[in-house]
């Protein structure tokens, strides 16, 4: 396949792209014009705000999934598209080339059994239809990798990811409803108005389907999972890196959690989660701030990438006094790591995870993925 455009990729705009810009109190203030804050209310209505929001500066549609075949050998994927708006030409042209947003893809394949792991991407801009996302429903693509909206179900999206080394083509339908996450979708990442995203998830489709590994086709089902966030100023330039969790238990409830990791190891006070039950209620989740009310995360190992020589902490502990959970996560395998290249900005960590642990007591089972990121390198040196 073609590999990306390095071209596009100067370290500001990979920086940009991944929301990791250094946000001043002065530019909390005064965003870049003209795109719009993340603040307010919204009306949200499906399956419309599944596609683009060109008002805001950065999107992203994210997919992971933990999926199996009949015989048992287990895989997790990730695929996310990124959108980057492009302030207006202003010049009145209209050239079929004229980009008003640029695209970035990555694509990550976990084989289990074999502790292998692959990934790829893909940079474009949405000129010519190269790039681009519907206005009115599920629908990204990226040269041949495209996302694009079920007909008979609104949540729902078909996966065809041609990446170097392996193939995606699966089929995404939704068992639960969108959960809005933060304050019905305002998701605050800092004490700054408009320091926030939009962020919704669907957090259990069902996935059937067919992953292609060395030329070899294995038909796959299990469950995966979706988020969407836009907005314009997210993080703080304190922010070291966050730690992030998607888990799915197996009484039917689900969790998200992140930890906006501050320069000194501290977790910020605006990091959160969300607490969802079999019927898709929600109960929004905050750490704890030492009266015990609050989420706790404990690193219990570390892995260190010979690669990039970052020290992730790829096993956990978590505490969740309002759902009576304690949880124990562990990797698929620690070596799930993105090196820079093929679009990717700065070595992280993302993969599957196995979970046990105990809900009141009683044992549970589950799965999801996890990210770590600013382990290995600086987040802004792309801006020094």
């Amino acid at each position: 396949m073609a590999r990306p455009h390095r071209s596009w990729l100067t370290a500001p705009l990979l920086a940009l792209l991944l929301g990791i810009a250094p946000l001043t109190a002065a530019a909390a203030d005064a965003p870049p014009e003209p795109f719009r804050r993340a603040q307010g209310t919204r009306h949200w209505a499906f399956p419309r705000d599944h596609g683009q929001h060109p008002g805001y500066r950065l999107e992203w549609w994210y997919y992971t999934g933990n999926l199996e075949t009949a015989a048992g050998r287990r895989f997790g994927y990730q695929v996310t598209f990124f959108r980057l708006a492009l302030p207006p030409r202003g010049d009145g042209r209209a050239s079929a080339w004229a980009a008003d947003s640029l695209y970035l893809a990555h694509a990550a394949l976990s084989d289990v059994a074999r502790t292998d792991f692959a990934h790829d991407g893909r940079v474009g801009r949405d000129s010519l239809g190269v790039s681009g996302a519907a206005l009115d429903r599920h629908a990204v693509w990226l040269g041949p990798w495209r996302a694009d909206a079920l007909s008979d179900d609104p949540h729902g999206v078909t996966l065809s990811v041609p990446a170097e080394g392996f193939v995606l083509t699966l089929t995404l339908r939704a068992r639960k409803p969108p959960v809005l996450h933060g304050d019905a979708g305002l998701d605050q990442k800092g004490p700054q108005t408009g320091q926030a995203s939009w962020y919704y998830s669907l957090t259990r489709l069902e996935t059937t389907g067919t992953i292609e590994v060395n030329g070899v086709r294995h038909a796959v089902t299990g469950m995966s999972w979706m988020d969407h966030e836009f907005g314009t100023n997210q993080l703080a330039a304190d922010q070291a890196g966050w730690d992030w969790f998607a888990i799915r238990l197996d009484d039917g409830s689900d969790l998200m959690l992140y930890r906006l990791r501050g320069k000194d190891g501290s977790t910020g006070a605006f990091s959160g989660g969300s607490l969802i039950d079999p019927a898709g209620g929600v109960t929004a989740l905050a750490p704890d701030r030492g009266d015990g009310a609050g989420y706790r995360l404990e690193p219990l190992r570390r892995w260190r990438s010979p690669r990039s020589e970052g020290s992730y902490p790829v096993a956990w502990r978590i505490a969740v006094p309002q759902g009576a959970l304690l949880l124990e996560t562990t990797p698929a395998f620690d070596a799930q790591e993105l090196l820079p290249g093929r679009g990717v900005p700065f070595p992280y960590w993302e993969g599957a995870i196995m979970v046990r642990g105990t809900r009141a007591g009683r044992p549970l089972r589950g799965e999801g993925y996890m990210e770590l990121t600013g382990y290995a390198g600086s987040l802004n040196a792309f801006f020094e």
